[in-house]
């Protein structure tokens, strides 16, 4: 299979517009497995777009216009095959969150806040790539992630209980959202819970069967049905408008979109790394390359083309992506042909929904939801280490105090923090040199290494910053200065130190001012060019063993063993 062409791969305009350059690759054999493969996420993409508009707090047929406008730019610029980029419940109910408190939801205000923002997330991708930030999406690790999800998940299913059990709840009125639905569980409207859950167990039954088979659009059509037959008095989606929409800049004012501005930056940190980790799994299961800077510019264009069709905030659904993977998909040719397919559905299908019940919807958002609940990631994260499975609850924790927007700082932040206390409390290590060998190793690992009358080979395993540079003297001054240990020379292994702040500089200066004192010499080894350089300017070669940085640790031990020869 042809690999999609990567960032080094491409020239000129085909580095611009990957989809379309990989036009001239497509091989005709891959047509009728893409046709297959858009069919049936067609069929998983329109209820769960209607569901999550709804989630958004927009009417249902906006749902579609996202997935429009998401697939078919994204087409253009992204580099997967089988990213399925739309409508998402996490990404959702994070609109509805910023969108709330600004406007009524579904008013003409609320719908025209909702589209910019989508340009503007859009615009803050776009900025992402022309930075080339690609590796942002490291910055979140598997333990913020997990944490993340999950809570995500539980807030997903607590928003569509309302709508599930048939009550109206006024939950301002009340400290938790919960809280407000236990308290108003005698208002449960039988009939609406009975379709409901109906849904959810022909959902998850038939994908136990076959997960090929489209659980939700069965469920969709099964209820609507009901509705039909049986004249069910329960609340409605209702017929939404039918017609393509037409492409517009939404009519916000600047004041307006200056209050979304962080919002958005807000939402392109979740939509950015959710997207790309699905991505980049899809690309190594099936043998291909992702270009996580070229997928700055398809899922900021994605954004930007739901916008622009009135949608909201989109990114990579891993559900649909993996099942589109599942069914067969070679290209993004898949995606397009369900664009078609919903088009097909908003001119000749719109009427049909008139009997498609809330609570079906709620249903499948809450199926959708409960997937997010995946403990195995927690059971892993227990087994290898504690501390990164404590870091997974805490943020669930903040997601479910804070909400998502909240939760998303929370998990950055941790992140960030995570990797600030390994870097400030590194590994470090005394070594010795095997028997037989020039190679140096951490003598409480290797007894057997040999060490030197007088001498310490000391070994810091990371950069030198102003929040370890003071653990780093502390170490040497006290190995150098150990009772009865008669050091007179240490030798610093700095194969690791891949960095040294102006901080840590001025730390490295005092220390050896402190060891002349103590009468100590201090040797540098396998000490990087560009660190060495910068060493230099500070006249640091001035006061280390000969003036220079030796090439290899077993250099400075030779030189200290002849020095000792000498004097004897």
């Amino acid at each position: 299979m042809t690999d999609v062409t990567t960032d080094t791969e491409l020239t000129g305009w085909r580095r611009f517009a990957p989809g379309i350059a990989g036009l001239s690759s497509y091989e005709r054999s891959w047509f009728r497995p893409d046709i297959l493969a858009g069919a049936t996420v067609w069929a998983m993409l329109v209820p769960q777009a209607l569901g999550y508009a709804s989630l958004a707090g927009m009417p249902t047929v906006y749902g579609l216009y996202a997935a429009i406008g998401g697939l078919a730019l994204y087409w253009i610029w992204g580099t997967s095959r089988e990213l399925n980029v739309g409508p998402e419940s996490t990404v959702a109910i994070m609109v509805a969150t910023i969108l709330t408190p600004l406007a009524a939801s579904g008013s003409e205000e609320y719908l025209a806040l909702a589209a910019m923002l989508a340009i503007l997330v859009g615009l803050v991708l776009l900025v992402g790539g022309l930075l080339r930030l690609g590796r942002i999406a490291d910055f979140l690790s598997r333990p913020i992630l997990a944490g993340y999800v999950f809570g995500s998940g539980l807030l997903i299913v607590v928003s569509q209980l309302p709508d599930l059990l048939g009550i109206d709840v006024d939950s301002s009125l009340y400290a938790t959202d919960i809280g407000a639905i236990v308290r108003n569980l005698d208002q449960t409207d039988g009939l609406t819970l009975t379709i409901g859950l109906a849904t959810i167990l022909i959902v998850v039954g038939l994908r136990s069967v076959n997960r090929a088979i489209p659980g939700a659009l069965v469920a969709v059509i099964v209820a609507m049905l009901a509705v039909w037959l049986f004249d069910l008095d329960v609340e409605v989606v209702g017929e939404f408008a039918s017609g393509v929409p037409i492409p517009g800049v939404p009519d916000v004012g600047i004041s307006d979109v200056g209050s979304l501005v962080l919002p958005a930056v807000a939402v392109a940190l979740l939509v950015y790394p959710d997207s790309v980790l699905t991505g980049r799994s899809l690309a190594t299961l099936k043998g291909y390359r992702l270009d996580p800077n070229q997928e700055f510019y398809g899922i900021g264009a994605a954004n930007i083309g739901s916008g622009l069709l009135g949608g909201f905030a989109v990114n990579g659904s891993q559900s649909r992506s993996y099942v589109l993977a599942d069914a067969g998909a070679k290209s993004q040719v898949a995606n397009l042909w369900a664009v078609g397919l919903i088009l097909l559905t908003l001119l000749f299908l719109a009427p049909v929904f008139e009997y498609l019940p809330t609570a079906a919807l709620a249903g499948i958002v809450i199926v959708a939801g409960f997937g997010l609940l995946d403990v195995s990631d927690f059971r892993a994260l227990w087994k290898y280490r504690r501390s990164e499975f404590w870091a997974a609850v805490f943020t669930t924790a903040a997601v479910l105090i804070l909400g998502m927007l909240g939760g998303i700082v929370v998990a950055v932040v941790l992140s960030l923090l995570a990797t600030a206390l390994r870097s400030a409390s590194p590994s470090t290590a005394v070594l010795g040199r095997l028997p037989g060998t020039n190679t140096y190793r951490d003598i409480e690992d290797h007894p057997d290494a040999e060490t030197f009358e007088g001498l310490v080979i000391y070994r810091f395993d990371a950069p030198l910053f102003f929040a370890n540079s003071g653990t780093f003297r502390d170490e040497v001054t006290e190995l150098a200065l150990a009772p009865d240990a008669h050091v007179t020379r240490v030798i610093v292994d700095a194969e690791a130190i891949y960095d040294i702040d102006s901080t840590a500089a001025q730390v490295l200066l005092e220390l050896t001012d402190n060891l002349d004192a103590e009468h100590v010499e201090l040797a540098m080894a396998r000490v990087r060019t560009e660190i060495a350089d910068e060493l230099v300017t500070i006249r640091f070669t001035e006061r280390i063993v000969e003036g220079e940085f030796f090439l290899e640790v077993d250099d400075a031990v030779l030189a200290y063993l002849a020095t000792r020869a000498d004097d004897g």
